[in-house]
């Protein structure tokens, strides 16, 4: 198997940067489409295709402004992610896997660029199961304690060539809303300000169900569930106003960063919403 492919490159922006002060998630998932339509237009594929039915990201290391990055990509030839496509998102100053992303199989075919499951240990599912998240209704999540997060208007700036929000405008919403369903998980912005400490995305699915079309309004409900660790899962639905048809589903694991430290720390005692 001749392996991983070369399928991106990339400068960290100042603006791609966040309140904690590194690359925000939206980004990642901006190089990781990306690099997945430049890998599919390398093997034959269609590079103005559809997103991936799932995206599994996981995040292993920090990317700050001015930082220089590549993607290497491949299909997993065997296991139980034969077909997906992953994509490993490499620091090139420090050698270190700053994100992985495994994408459900849109049938392209890469016989020259093969690599085995075991070989991807980074980027396999760890909180977060890797199967298709079925859509939860709104008032399901109200009921659980949740909350509408976000009310956007997709706009065609945000769109690709056929008129349909791309990968970052979704997760810049998701990143957008998850302040406010931090709040009601009890993790509030008075108290990291006056702790200096922020809040980190360690692993991210997201489940597309159709796609969102310029001039669409988009709702988020939210909702967090605390998972008794250091982690807190963050639960959301995307859905178009107001037919209230689903568009994404997408599943956070996320913990608290000390930002002088640059580590994780302990989660308060906080209750699962609705549980």
């Amino acid at each position: 198997m001749t392996g991983f492919v070369e399928s991106h490159r990339s400068f960290v922006n100042t603006w791609e940067c966040d309140d904690n002060a590194h690359m925000n998630v939206q980004f990642y998932f901006k190089r990781f489409d990306e690099a997945a339509r430049f890998f599919a237009g390398m093997n034959g594929g269609d590079m103005a295709g559809p997103l991936p039915r799932t995206r599994h990201v996981r995040y292993h290391s920090e990317l700050h402004a001015g930082g220089i990055a590549r993607m290497r990509s491949a299909i997993v030839a065997d296991g139980r992610f034969a077909g997906f496509a992953v994509h490993v998102l490499d620091d090139i100053e420090t050698g270190r896997i700053a994100a992985t992303a495994l994408d459900a199989p849109s049938g392209i075919e890469a016989p020259g660029h093969l690599v085995h499951e075991r070989d991807i240990a980074p980027a396999l599912p760890r909180g977060i199961a890797p199967e298709p998240a079925e859509p939860m209704l709104p008032e399901e999540v109200l009921a659980r304690g949740g909350l509408v997060s976000s009310r956007t208007i997709v706009q065609p700036m945000q769109c690709d060539v056929a008129g349909e929000l791309l990968a970052e405008g979704f997760v810049g919403r998701l990143s957008d809303g998850a302040a406010h369903v931090w709040e009601v998980a009890g993790v509030g912005i008075a108290t990291l300000r006056e702790r200096n400490y922020g809040r980190v995305a360690l692993e991210m699915k997201l489940t597309h169900h159709r796609p969102a079309k310029a001039g669409e309004a988009l709702l988020i409900h939210s909702r967090p569930a605390p998972t008794g660790g250091k982690a807190l899962q963050l639960h959301h639905e995307i859905s178009r106003f107001p037919d209230g048809a689903p568009v994404v589903t997408a599943q956070v694991v996320a913990v608290i960063l000390d930002l002088a430290t640059r580590r994780s720390v302990a989660m308060p005692n906080v209750a699962a919403a609705g549980d």
